[in-house]
Parts: structure tokens; sequence; C-alpha cells
């Protein structure tokens, strides 16, 4: 199934003009925030950190698209907007609430036809989604596999270590840390339907078993230690 519509030529200075709009909903969405929905707290539930998992989640998504054969553009601006509810909504309803806020802000300040606007608003939201994703469009499968694969590896491994770091969690966590990382990886694998994808997300689970075995190669100590 496709929901491919003809490609849209989108320039550099509209999709900046989109990207500042995305990261300024998101300081918007936690400034004055006493309580602190969803531990936002931690320094990976600011803008920041979101935002840059949202370029992350850019550059997979568009390098899954354009080895697979989608819809570039509906791809990298779906990305660009998928989680820009996040901190607004609840975890249940960011997607749709995402969805609907950019389709809005789409229609407002610029010029796309409905059909472009209509599978924009389709792909974000399903971005999250349970179970198999074999059924949905190639332009869904692009942004979830993306959002998937950026959980993992590199920025997986140093979330969670710095997770533990912050909870001050003695240096015997860290084999167990990235071990975390590491079965993340292997439990994702089978929800990757695109041959992109799955080779982005098996390189990643194999830096993280690398980074394991460096740190177990020259810190062979660390799990002799006590842990809290």
């Amino acid at each position: 199934m496709s929901i491919k519509s003809e490609q849209i030529e989108i320039s550099s200075s509209d999709f900046g003009k989109m990207k500042d709009y995305v990261y300024e909903q998101l300081v918007a969405s936690t400034v004055g925030d006493v309580g602190g929905n969803r531990m936002r707290w931690y320094p990976w539930h600011s803008a920041e950190y979101r935002f840059t998992h949202i370029l992350n989640v850019i550059s997979l998504s568009t390098k899954i698209a354009q080895n697979e054969g989608a819809n570039i553009d509906q791809v990298r601006v779906s990305a660009l907007f998928h989680d820009i509810a996040k901190f607004s909504s609840t975890q249940k309803d960011h997607a749709k609430d995402g969805a609907d806020l950019t389709s809005a802000y789409l229609r407002e300040n610029f010029n796309f036809p409905d059909s472009f606007l209509e599978n924009i608003h389709k792909i974000i939201s399903n971005h999250v989604h349970d179970g198999s994703i074999s059924h949905l469009s190639l332009e869904e499968r692009c942004l979830i596999e993306a959002d998937m694969i950026d959980k993992i590896g590199a920025n997986g491994s140093t979330l969670l270590l710095l997770r533990m770091g912050y909870d001050s969690h003695p240096p015997a966590h860290i084999m167990e840390t990235l071990q975390k990382v590491i079965k993340r990886g292997k439990e994702t694998l089978p929800y990757i339907s695109t041959d992109t994808g799955y080779s982005l997300a098996y390189q990643r689970i194999q830096r993280a078993t690398w980074l394991k075995e460096w740190v177990e190669d020259e810190t062979p100590g660390v799990s002799e230690l006590p842990r809290n």
C-alpha cells in the first residue's frame, strides 16, 4: 500500500522555517512546567534533546526513503513534526495531536495540495504503532523505523549512560545499561520491514555490542564492584 502523491519540492528556506516553528513549540511547551510532566526535569526530556532526536529521525528516515523509493518530502516533513506535541500532550495522544497541529500550521503558512497534507497527517498520526508495520504505507514505515532505530546504538547508549549518572548509579551498572541497549535493539529488529532500516538497526546493535566489549576489556573489575 502506498500513500504517495505528486512530489512536492520543499525549499531549504521553507524547511528551515518549519524547523524553527517545531523548536519554538517544544520550548514553549516546557516553559513554566513546574510539575515536570513525564519527568521533563531529566535532560533528555528538554526541548533541546527532543529536537536533537527529531533531527536524527529526519536523517534516518530520509536515508531509508531514498533507498526504498518512498516519497522523500512526505517522510522528511512528517519526521520533522512527528514529536511536536510530545510535551504538550500525553504519550498516548501526542501522535494524533501532533498531526492536527502540523496540519493547521502547514495550511496556514504554505500552499501545499490537500493530498500532501492528508498524507502528512496520516504518517504522523500512525508513527506510534504497536505490532507489525508491514501493512502500513512505505512512508509510514520509514518514519516508524527511523524513530525506533534512533533509540538504539550510540544515541540509546549515551541516553542510558546519562540516565545512570543522573540517578547516581555506581559503575557496576555500566554493563547492565549497555546490555539494555543491545536487548532493545534485538527486540526492534523483527519490527523493521525495509532492507535499509534493518541494515541500519543491525549496524547499531553491533556497535553497541562493541562498546560493551570495549568497556569490559578496559575495566575488568567493574563487574565486581558492589551495587546499590
